[in-house]
């Protein structure tokens, strides 16, 4: 298969966003599928929620991809979101095939209960389609000490360090496989996937919900990719923005 994810990089040494300089870029000028914009260091990283994404320079993989899904209907818009989360847990997961990675609703990648990754899509709807996604992707792979206690990194489970220039070159291949996948519209089998990966499927968890603490337990995922949880013998669908996940193991 033809590589599509990075064979078309730009490359800065430091940036507010990469997701924010991509968009510049594609502003400029017709940009192909896959194009990747990469950066050592994020002046202004942000993740869901508006949360700061904490990296240190040179540590971490920090980029981002443009891509162009007009086979997706704004509301299939989820689907993306659960391809590119399985992506990067792939990629994770080969970097620690020993440990459990997990996928925290809605694309958090968590780890013996601490968060390796994140991603943050920005959607551009064109009509009845979406005309272009900017994927922002944060991973810790080298970066040992963190302000935010949450946080951890492959480095911290492996104790050594690794080429980020390899490793990016796999996480474009994660990319691309889930991405052929969503294309050819196998929605059935990326939910499976996603489902089967999800932090706390089947177990009860504690949930911020309208300023108070929740106990729930996670059944899957609905319609519109929203969070099914059960709530005193009662079934309730969240969307993104809607609850917090208070816990993380």
């Amino acid at each position: 298969m033809t590589q599509l994810t990075g064979s078309y990089t730009i490359f800065l040494e430091e940036t507010s966003s990469t997701n924010e300089a991509l968009k510049i870029e594609e502003l400029n000028k017709k940009l192909p599928e896959g194009a990747v914009l990469y950066a050592n260091f994020q002046l202004k990283g942000k993740g869901q929620q508006e949360a700061k994404w904490e990296s240190e320079p040179h540590k971490n993989i920090l980029l981002s991809v443009l891509y162009y899904p007009v086979f997706l209907k704004p509301e299939e818009q989820m689907w993306l979101n659960m391809a590119i989360s399985l992506a990067c847990k792939k990629f994770l997961s080969q970097l620690i095939p020993e440990k459990e990675v997990f996928i925290k609703w809605p694309n958090d990648l968590v780890c013996e209960g601490k968060k390796l990754g994140g991603i943050l899509i920005e959607n551009s709807l064109q009509g009845a389609k979406i005309r272009s996604s900017i994927v922002g992707i944060g991973i810790n792979i080298n970066q040992t000490e963190f302000t935010i206690e949450k946080a951890g990194s492959i480095s911290q489970i492996i104790n050594k360090e690794l080429n980020l220039k390899e490793l990016r070159h796999s996480l474009f291949q994660c990319l691309d496989e889930y991405y052929s996948l969503l294309k050819a519209k196998h929605f059935s089998s990326i939910k499976s996937q996603y489902e089967n990966n999800l932090l706390f499927k089947g177990k009860e968890a504690l949930f911020l919900i309208d300023g108070n603490e929740v106990k729930a337990t996670v059944l899957g995922i609905g319609n519109y990719g929203k969070l099914h949880l059960l709530i005193n013998d009662e079934i309730k669908s969240f969307a993104n923005k809607e609850i917090v996940f208070c816990n993380l193991s």
